[in-house]
Order: C-alpha cells, then structure tokens, then sequence
C-alpha cells in the first residue's frame, strides 16, 4: 500500500473524553496571553448583546468560565489520542456538582460561555448527551480548527497546564456515576484533613522516572504529572468506594512503574495479593492463603485462568442482581469445563460470598481497602516519607521495602485478624 493510500484510510483510533476539569489553568505565559485575547473578544460580543452591559464582575466571572474551558481543550490537545473533553450542559446535572467547581463557575452562566465559544467558532460540540434509562452520556467538546490556530493549541505540552489546590479532594457519586453534592460530616472534614496531610507532603516532593516516559509508557487518561490525590465515594453512599486517584504514576503501564523515582531515589512496589479473596476469607475467620485465587484454582494456577478467577469473584461481589457473566472470552476446551461450571467453582470456593449477592459488597470491600491505603500512607507521611498509592498497592524508597510490608500486614491484621500476603516489585536498578 503506497504512503498516499496509507493517508487516505479512516483513523482507527477510538475517541476518548476526559472528564472537564474545573480548577485547571494554564501556567505559560505566552498560552495565558493568547487565551486572554481570545476570551476578551468573545466577552465583548457577549457583553454587546445585552441592551445594559453586564457588571464588570460578571464579565470577569464569564471570562474565568471560559479560560477554564478553553484550557481543558488546549490541554486535550495534548494527547496523542484523539481526545474530547466532557461538559455538562443541563442545569440540574451542573447544579449537583457544585461544590466540584469554583464560585464564579454557576450553572447558568457556565452554559452561556459553552454557547459562545461555541458562536466565535472556536469551540465545537463533537457529540450530544443523552440520558437514557440505565445509560447516559455527557455532551463532548474539542477545539475547532479556528480554536487550535488561535491558540496555537498543538505548540504546548502538559507542563503548561495545572490544576490549583482549590479542587474538592473528598467526591461523592451517585448511582449513575456523576458526581453529587454532600453535606460535611466529622467523617468528610476529618477524611479531606487526612488527605490535606497526605497532599502537602507529596507535593514536597519530587516523584520522577530513572528515563523519560514516551507515549507507549502513558495510559490514555494521563494528563501529565499531577501529584494531588483525591478520594472517590460511589453510588451516594460513604460506605462505598474511596479510592484515592490522580497521581500521574497511576496512568502509566505497570512495567513502566520500576522506573518510578522518589527524591531521585529508586523504589519499590508492594501489593496485597487477591485483596478482595484475601478479606473475605479474613472476615470469615478463615486463614488467608498465600494466593488468595487458590481455593478456585489451585496453587501454581496459569495467569489467564486466575485472572478468569480473579474477574468473576469481583463480577459477584459487585453485581447489583447477584448474577453475572464472567468469565468472557472461557476456553471451556482448554479447561476441561465451561462457564457455567467454573462460575459455580467460584461460589464453591468461598461459601460465604452467594450471601454477599446484590448486598454491593465489592463497593464496601473498596471502602475497607481504601481505609487501610490512607491508614498506610499516613504511617510514612508522619514520618516524613512520600507514599505513592496505587489502590492496594503502594510505592516507596527502597530503603522503606521491609517497613511497607510490616506495616501493610500490621494494618490488615489490626482490622481483620488475619496477615494477609504482600507481593514486592522491585526498580530495574534492584533485580
């Protein structure tokens, strides 16, 4: 096929959308400067449609909207994905998340600026959203290509883009996984004061690579090294969820993470092994093996049949009808068994768990894990040492390698009684 042909043919890669964020603005001078002209000229024309002028504060309010918006494209135009940005464009679904946005950023006004920048021609609306019953989707945005020559969008990386510490790092979603306000509670303010502790020593410090990362060491969703973490609570309740996310470490490739430095220090990784297999039979007084999957598969078991086991345990603690369709893709020839037989050797296995059928149980176990991952990391930051958490696992100093490990056993021990299994990982400079 001849390089004019390999032109022509359709871009196979599937679209992505980042989620908009609020408190993201840009820190290069000449971007800042080319945005603030852009924004001045749409508030001019937006200001001239009124027969009274609007106040300089509401200028200035719409201004701000539109800054934020407009850098969350430039930013998008950063990946090497093709990249969206999703944007609520309902008031009552703007008006839920408004304890996630500044001030200035009300839902009415919010709307306004999509629709203008959306008038100058700089700014696109890539697909509707819709709301269907069990199935909703927000409305996507990218830059026009008037936008990006404006802004010159394509010169600038992630380094020219940050998100100021404003940002809510405590967040709750409802059952349609869109985030929703709250009322603070002790729990809420002593959880965000934890993670305020957490926070200030990461940012204190500085996390690199022992090489620079190219675009196969990225996942999709990396957006640069942010190092604040927020936690997530799921389906409106706080005792589901609270996962710690937005560490940029957290969206590269797993192979990628050996290479992760800490004050130009190598690291470690250590993880629980089977967390979720590992509590349930800890909460059952039972002893907790050292491969957790064994009880369905077996000691020394292939890795894809003990991820086919380790993908339909978490398909039934977190099935809302207590059924489920995992495994997908079984062998039933390769295994000597189909589906259906190992999704029954599955409840064989652990007993306890067709109990645990629609009661939300992998949100609560999630919950459990993230208490014991804040309890950890504030272990080392009140020592003085940075913790980069990557759900139940965690990266550390080398030096630090027999501490972790003490500590996460202690940590799961304490609240369940059982000591469970930690695997280590060691840098490319250890093995």
């Amino acid at each position: 096929m001849s390089d004019a042909e390999i032109a022509a043919l359709e871009d196979q890669t599937p679209p992505r959308s980042w989620p908009f964020e609020p408190y993201l603005r840009i820190c290069n001078a000449e971007a800042e400067n080319l945005l603030d002209l852009l924004m001045d000229d749409v508030c001019a024309e937006w200001a001239a449609s009124f027969e009274r002028k609007p106040s300089i504060n509401r200028q200035q309010a719409f201004i701000d909207c539109g800054s934020v918006i407009l850098a969350n494209l430039m930013r998008a135009k950063c990946s090497r994905w093709p990249t969206t940005i999703g944007m609520r464009r309902g008031k009552g679904a703007l008006n839920r998340e408004r304890r996630y946005r500044p001030d200035c950023m009300k839902a009415a006004l919010f709307i306004t600026v999509q629709d203008w920048l959306m008038k100058s021609g700089d700014v696109e609306k890539v697909k509707s959203g819709f709301n269907l019953p069990g199935y909703s989707q927000t409305s996507r945005f990218g830059l026009t290509e008037k936008g990006v020559l404006e802004l010159e969008a394509e010169d600038w990386t992630f380094a020219d883009f940050k998100v100021d510490r404003g940002r809510e790092t405590i967040r709750l979603k409802d059952d349609k996984d869109r985030l929703c306000g709250y009322g603070d509670t002790p729990e809420t303010m002593t959880m965000r004061a934890r993670l305020d502790e957490i926070n200030a020593k990461l940012g204190a410090t500085e996390i690199g690579t022992t090489r620079p990362l190219n675009i196969h060491d990225k996942e999709p969703d990396y957006k640069g090294r942010k190092v604040r973490l927020y936690r997530v609570f799921n389906r409106d309740s706080f005792d589901h969820g609270g996962r710690f996310y937005g560490g940029w470490w957290q969206n590269v490739k797993s192979n990628v993470r050996p290479a992760i430095t800490i004050d130009g220090q190598h690291t470690v990784e250590a993880d629980f092994r089977g967390f979720n297999p590992a509590a349930i039979l800890a909460e059952a007084g039972q002893l907790v093996p050292e491969d957790p999957y064994s009880p369905i598969v077996g000691a020394n078991a292939p890795k894809e049949l003990r991820d086919h086991a380790k993908a339909t345990l978490a398909a039934y603690l977190n099935s809302k009808s207590g059924t489920t369709e995992e495994p997908g893709d079984f062998d039933s020839a390769k295994w000597g068994m189909t589906a259906e037989d190992f999704r029954a050797k599955v409840l064989n296995a652990f007993p306890m768990v067709p109990a645990m059928l629609g009661t939300e149980k992998g949100m609560k176990l999630q919950r459990l894990e993230s208490d014991l991952a804040e309890a950890i990391m504030l272990h080392f930051v009140r020592q003085g040492h940075a913790i980069l958490p990557i759900h139940d696992a965690f990266v550390v100093q080398a030096h630090l390698e027999r501490e972790l490990v003490q500590v996460m056993k202690d940590t799961f021990k304490a609240r369940l009684g059982q000591i469970p299994h930690v695997k280590v990982t060691r840098s490319y400079a250890l093995r």
